[in-house]
């Protein structure tokens, strides 16, 4: 995939990978374990944390790994839908 400049990431993207950064933070992980338990590669993982377009298998097992709570799956997919409804406004 290889780095995209900061103007190339998505506001969703970014956030994204800012609430799993802050999740594996709260809950004292490695990264590389959360990989693991994901069943990807930290590489991959790393992309994501940085807010790079992950694919939404990629992002469901981490999400997955982390045992994301219901509040956290929502506020997810809120900040989804209010980006996408930005994108689509133009």
């Amino acid at each position: 995939m290889g780095n995209l400049p900061t103007s190339a990431v998505s506001p969703f993207a970014r956030l994204l990978g800012e609430r799993v950064r802050r999740m594996i933070v709260a809950q004292g992980r490695s990264q590389e374990s959360v990989a693991v338990e994901a069943g990807i590669s930290t590489s991959t993982l790393g992309c994501l944390i940085k807010g790079q377009n992950s694919t939404i298998n990629t992002v469901l097992s981490v999400l997955a790994a982390l045992k994301a709570p219901p509040e956290v799956m929502a506020a997810i997919y809120a900040d989804f839908v209010e980006h996408w409804k930005e994108r689509a406004d133009g």
